[in-house]
């Protein structure tokens, strides 16, 4: 069983305390984080030989970070490709406080993306709050899209420190930013924290953000409709929040709460093309629809797909594989209509 010991500045707990399932932190500020709860409890192997239509691989982004991915192609490579790739890279969610990119979730979610839509993806790592509180996470975003535009360079000038894998397979022209839950805020973050264009000669084609993780102070329609999620009840909801945010924050800060008046201005982004993901049984439908709303007003190019039965984690969920297989198609119609359009 592995554990782990941070500092904690912040000063929310007076006595030991497990404030999440294998986070505890203790009266003298320091965190005690054990591993084998806190991420996944099924980490995966990557496979380097492909298997059920993938190959996988780890690389390591900014070895003084830690940051890391996990690279997915499908096998339709080795036939011998027309055209280059998509590359997707995903973010997993966690609340920020929890996951890994190697876990069994984000493997999952990047295997099936990289056979339904043909496409080649990598799972992004970052650090976790809250020894590492934001905007820690949205920097270890930027070190994985920084390290990918390098990739960028190496294929235009024939670098051989470029990765193989990307070098043969990948159309660094066509760049798509996912994310999950807390993963789907990064991907909001990567887009409104730096002016794209910094990224060129890689282009950023499209956003899809997946029930992303958004609050307020005020609490939400959905948010009172289910505060017992079984998934994101409140109380888990408000402690991730309470321990990701800078100290002191509350939940109007601009990195939980994008329609804030300290937000950057969404009229004011030069946004790619959205498609935002939603559920609608999840706590934090209401925030995401006024999301879209706003991001519809502000004259952004984004669409909406919805699973009106759909949980938080719908996408694990067998009942609504049919719903799943709608949102696939959805998913790959975006990627590869972006190209032809």
């Amino acid at each position: 069983m592995g554990t782990m010991s941070e500092s904690f500045t912040g000063n929310e707990e007076k006595k030991d305390a497990e404030v999440l399932p294998g986070l505890v932190i203790r009266a003298d500020g320091t965190v005690l984080r054990n591993t084998d709860r806190t991420r996944p409890t099924t980490m995966v192997a990557a496979s380097p030989v492909f298997v059920n239509g993938v190959a996988s691989k780890d690389l390591v982004f900014d070895s003084e970070s830690g940051i890391w991915g996990r690279v997915f192609i499908p096998e339709s490579v080795t036939g011998g490709l027309i055209e280059k790739l998509p590359i997707v890279v995903y973010f997993h969610g966690g609340g920020f406080c929890m996951g890994d990119a190697g876990g069994e979730s984000p493997t999952y979610q990047a295997t099936r993306l990289c056979k339904t839509a043909n496409v080649v993806v990598i799972s992004a790592s970052y650090r976790l709050a809250p020894e590492s509180r934001l905007p820690i996470a949205f920097n270890d975003a930027y070190t994985t899209m920084f390290w990918l535009q390098r990739q960028c360079k190496y294929q235009a000038s024939g670098d051989e420190a470029g990765d193989p894998w990307l070098m043969s397979n990948v159309d660094f022209s066509r760049v798509f930013v996912m994310g999950q839950s807390a993963g789907g805020n990064i991907a909001h973050h990567v887009i409104v924290s730096k002016p794209i264009a910094e990224l060129h000669p890689l282009t950023i084609e499209g956003v899809v953000p997946v029930v992303p993780f958004f609050s307020a102070e005020v609490l939400s329609e959905s948010e009172k409709k289910f505060p017992d999620d079984d998934i994101l009840p409140l109380g888990k909801h408000h402690t991730f929040w309470r321990l990701a945010l800078p100290s002191g924050a509350n939940r109007d800060h601009p990195f939980c709460n994008p329609l804030s008046a300290d937000a950057p201005k969404l009229a004011e982004v030069k946004f790619p093309k959205m498609l935002l993901i939603v559920a609608g049984k999840d706590p934090l439908y209401t925030r995401q629809i006024e999301y879209f709303n706003a991001m519809k007003q502000a004259g952004k190019e984004v669409e909406l797909v919805e699973v009106p039965e759909g949980t938080h984690v719908f996408r694990k969920i067998a009942a609504l594989e049919a719903e799943n297989v709608r949102v696939d198609k959805a998913i790959s119609d975006f990627i590869h209509k972006s190209h032809l359009s």
